[in-house]
Parts: structure tokens; sequence; C-alpha cells
């Protein structure tokens, strides 16, 4: 068994390691394979996937993502083997902090690589459709003139500068502005469609659109704002995640969190 680098024909042998509740593997490997910021590897023997996983990178922080095990080959090392290279890979002076969110098949390995808990995602879903709100008249689509505001909301919220990939997806997003000052945002497009807002007001409101086009979110337990509003319109906790670093330990406001972008970047 080699790890490698993973390669646009691998494609093709993802749904052989497809988990059932996650998204589809194929288009976010693909985006991987586009992306200068993102390193896929995998460990193969005789042509087969066994292993998968990447690095993204950002600024000075390190998500590690889509680590997946074929389910014939677990219970082998294989998780902790493509953990620990992905590890390896990174410059840990330039990358301080290497971040993760850890399905329960995975904790235990993370554990023992050393990552610490820091909080924990709820995955809520509803069966039963709620009111319908009316849109704010404060919630706009993306213009050019607000690029800036959002990165800086982003920072502000994640503790991380995340300019990079956040600004491939960044013109499909929905915005909430304030005497013309962005407060949040919402991108349907990207991930598990994410809301970040410094204000509680536009983090509400952007929900209220999300939740038109939605019946999932993602949201820290530590918003309990988020998590009120969720339960009063019908979602409900089916299963939790948790969200691990490794490394220096960051400031960041999961309470302005109001779902998160994905498992690979929080």
């Amino acid at each position: 068994m080699t790890i490698t680098t993973f390669q646009e024909a691998d494609l093709a042998q993802l749904p052989a390691l497809q988990p059932p509740d996650w998204g589809d593997l194929i288009p976010r490997f693909r985006y991987f394979l586009q992306s200068d910021f993102c390193f896929p590897v995998k460990i193969s023997e005789n042509g087969q996937l066994l292993a998968i996983g990447t690095n993204m990178h950002h600024t000075d922080s390190v998500w590690l993502a889509c680590i997946v095990v074929h389910p014939a080959h677990r219970n082998k090392g294989l998780g902790k083997m493509i953990t620990r290279h992905l590890i390896d890979q990174i410059d840990r002076k330039r990358y301080p902090t290497i971040y993760l969110d850890a399905t329960e098949y995975g904790y235990p390995v993370y554990r023992k690589l050393g990552f610490e808990l820091e909080t924990c995602y709820s995955h809520l879903a509803r069966e039963v459709k709620s009111e319908t709100y009316p849109i704010s008249t404060d919630i706009v689509r993306f213009e050019e003139k607000f690029r800036e505001q959002v990165l800086r909301v982003d920072r502000q919220v994640s503790g991380e500068d995340r300019a990079g990939i956040l600004q491939d997806f960044i013109s499909t997003s929905y915005l909430y502005i304030s005497d013309n000052l962005v407060l949040g945002y919402y991108v349907p497009e990207w991930g598990d469609a994410p809301v970040m807002a410094i204000d509680d007001r536009a983090g509400i409101e952007l929900m209220k659109l999300r939740i038109q086009m939605e019946d999932k979110a993602i949201v820290p337990q530590d918003n309990l704002l988020a998590l009120e509003f969720l339960a009063q319109n019908n979602f409900i906790e089916y299963k939790f995640s948790r969200r691990m670093f490794l490394g220096l330990k960051r400031e960041w406001k999961a309470d302005k969190l109001f779902n998160r972008i994905s498992g690979q970047l929080g």
C-alpha cells in the first residue's frame, strides 16, 4: 500500500467509498483537484482506492477534509495512516492550527493523533415544513463593491483568513446590509449552505431565507439563538459531530456561525 496524489482518473472509484450520510464525494474531489489550495491524496493497492483525504490550506491554518476509508478495509489503521500523512505534509510553523470535523468513527483516531475537542455541531433536519417568512429588505444579492466586507465578516467569525477558497463561491452569496455595512452572508451553492453573521438579527434573517430552501442545518452547539430558531421551525437533531484542532488554539465566534460551510471547512 502506498500514499500518492489523488488523480482525476480516481473519481470513478469514489462511489465505492461514499459514506451514506455525506454529500456526493465526486464534486468535492473534483474541486480539490482544481483548487490551488487543496492537496488530495489516496491509499491504493493494485489499482483499488482504499482510503482518501485532502488538506485545504488557508493563510495560516489548514483543514483536513473527506478522510474516508473503503468499508471493506476499515479497522486496518488506514484512517490513521492517511491522517498522519496529511499532517506531515503541513508546514507547522506557517500553519500552526489544523482543524477537522470528526465523525463518531474518526473521533478515536484523531484523539490518538493529538487532536483536541473544541466544540460540537448539531446536525438537524425537519420533515414538516414551517411557516414561510417574508424576506428582509436588508438582504441583497452579492455585489462586487461588498467583496472585502464579506471577507472581513468571515475572518471575524472564523478566526481564519479563508479568502482563497471563499472567493471561489462569494459571487453566489446573499448579503445582509445595514447602513451600507455587510453584517452577514449566506451562500446557498457552497457546501452545507453556510450562514455567518456578526450581528444576531442579520443571522436570523438570513436563516429565514435559508430554511425556505433547505431542510437540514448544521450549527455549533454554542449558537443557542440559532438552535432555538431551528427548534421553533420543526428542526430536530439527529446526530452530532465534533470540531477538533491540533496545534495553536485560536479565537473564533461559534455563536455567530448560523450554519457551517461543511465538514471540511467548519
